[in-house]
């Protein structure tokens, strides 16, 4: 077996731009791995050292003929979801992720008083929105695209003195309207960097 280090991908933030964006679903997103999201889309900032997290889940069942043997396997279920730490408490973008933009109310700072926010914990279902996560490993860029996701979960690391606190969400993944995605609930874009020398 032939080894090739560079291969490898060691995901880290970009240079330019930032990791986890969501903006309104819909959005028009980017369609290769170097172009950053549009102004639609917010980002989220720092995100814990585990990075992003993309999970694809498949189960079948088989179909039995007589005799008992497998005729054929059916897919029966398939779902993809991303897991993200967020680690900024106080911005904007992680709160409306986390709660839904008109359960965070923000009032700038006045000559009296700091920026106020206040936040409405509802049992509201959070809105299906757009999503986009870059990553890079040296001159390697990686760009995940969700056209319809959805924060099914929040995990929020208590209010303590021995760590920030910090957001866990989970993004249910949709399949995208938009035929050109062709059904991918998650389209990753990669670009290598290794451009050709021009000649000469």
């Amino acid at each position: 077996m032939t080894v090739n280090v560079m291969n490898a991908f060691v995901g880290r933030p970009p240079i330019e731009g930032g990791v986890f964006y969501a903006g309104p679903a819909g959005a028009a997103l980017p369609t290769d791995a170097t172009t950053l999201p549009g102004a639609e889309f917010e980002d989220h900032g720092a995100v814990g050292p585990d990075g992003i997290n993309v999970t694809q889940n498949r189960s079948t069942s088989d179909e039995r003929m007589f005799g008992g043997g497998v005729f054929v396997d059916l897919q029966t279920e398939f779902d993809e979801t991303v897991e993200v730490v967020l680690m900024e408490d106080d911005n904007d973008a992680v709160l409306k992720s986390s709660f839904g933009d008109a359960n965070v109310v923000k009032t700038a700072a006045t000559d009296s008083s700091g920026t106020t926010r206040t936040i409405y914990h509802t049992d509201e279902q959070l809105p299906i929105r757009s999503f986009v996560i870059r990553t890079a490993s040296g001159d390697k860029k990686k760009t995940y695209v969700i056209e319809r996701g959805r924060v099914s979960t929040v995990v929020t690391t208590p209010d303590a003195h021995g760590a920030s606190t910090k957001r866990t969400l989970t993004i249910k993944t949709f399949k995208p309207l938009n035929t050109a995605l062709k059904g991918g609930h998650i389209v990753e874009y990669r670009n290598d960097g290794a451009v050709l020398a021009s000649g000469g």
